[in-house]
């Protein structure tokens, strides 16, 4: 079934129930529509790799590091948003296909490293492009290249402001 377009349900809002009909609230509904749609594209490019958003979370963030690529699960934990208990078997998935390693910790004998094996580096780049193109792709369909850096200029400022009150 097809979802209610952001003009339908804004509209439908106007409509029969006036009180939400907000700059905010509909600034939120938009933002809230946008992620679902990314997210949708997110899912399809991902899947023709093999990976999950999580899993591409997590090889995405390890490739962002600086060589050897690695960080304990409690720094992976809270870079991306997943549970602890999803973590584990979204490592154990990513292990078992090769595209990390769990190693000692010297300082620590509770805990492992979680490095970017060479498989997983080629993995963590090639879905990376194929997402940055879909989302230049997606972005360049709707807005010009002003108004991009104007969103994001506006999105970064506002939830630099909401996480800094945290």
């Amino acid at each position: 079934m097809k979802k209610l377009t952001i003009a339908e349900i804004v509209a439908g809002n106007r409509e029969h129930w006036p009180e939400v009909d907000t700059p905010t609230s509909i600034t939120i509904i938009a933002l809230i529509r946008l992620n679902d749609l990314v997210m949708e594209r997110y899912k399809e490019i991902l899947l023709g790799y093999g990976l999950t958003q999580a899993g591409f979370e997590v090889l995405a963030t390890l490739r962002g590091l600086p060589e050897p690529n690695c960080l304990t699960p409690t720094e992976l934990y809270r870079s991306i948003l997943i549970t602890s208990g999803g973590m584990t078997k979204v490592l154990k998935g990513l292990e078992e296909n090769a595209l990390i390693l769990r190693k000692s910790n010297p300082d620590d004998q509770r805990s492992r490293f979680v490095q970017l094996t060479d498989k997983g580096r080629a993995l963590a780049e090639a879905s990376m492009e194929a997402v940055s193109q879909e989302e230049q792709k997606m972005l360049e369909s709707a807005l010009t290249p002003q108004q991009i850096a104007q969103l994001s200029s506006v999105l970064m400022r506002t939830v630099n402001k909401l996480e800094s009150t945290d």
